[in-house]
């Protein structure tokens, strides 16, 4: 019982910060990064039909974030961007912007057995989530994903 009442004092105490995907400097997700050289070479695919939903943080962003939330109202907050992407559409973004040739395709079944289940959960059943208490109680204001900007065929949600 003790450890029990320890925990839901924690969560009506504590602030969490849940993250979006990061990109910009010094992480995977930029041209001259890790996934970009992955891209490159045709190592990451479409997986399905490519419908899981990332959302996605500039890492100035995330770092501004969490100096703003110092000191804000116990609870979760999402810090992700404002324009939430299916894989099918991010990925082909990114290639073009790492001046890829477009991602091969392979199934859900291929995947599995090449990747496991967690890279087809990602590719195919991931779901965004809502900015909108961060940006409202953190004054978040998350810059467009680079690769996305001129792209048309964004999730909205």
């Amino acid at each position: 019982m003790e450890n029990t009442d320890f925990y839901l004092r924690f969560w009506r105490e504590a602030v969490a910060l849940r993250y979006g995907f990061f990109y910009g400097p010094g992480t995977w997700f930029m041209s001259e990064g890790d996934m970009g050289e992955q891209v490159r070479q045709q190592q990451v695919p479409i997986i399905g039909y490519g419908q899981g939903v990332w959302r996605w943080v500039h890492i100035g962003d995330a770092a501004d974030a969490t100096v703003r939330a110092r000191g804000c109202a116990p609870g979760p907050y999402n810090i992700v961007d404002d324009n939430p992407s299916e894989q099918r559409v991010w990925l082909t973004a990114f290639a073009r912007y790492c001046g890829a040739l477009e991602p091969p395709h392979v199934s859900e079944q291929q995947a599995l057995q090449a990747a496991g289940p967690d890279a087809v959960y990602y590719a195919t059943r991931l779901r965004g989530a809502s900015n909108a208490k961060a940006k409202r109680e953190l004054g978040f204001r998350p810059r467009p994903l680079q690769w996305l900007a001129n792209t048309a065929g964004t999730a909205h949600g």
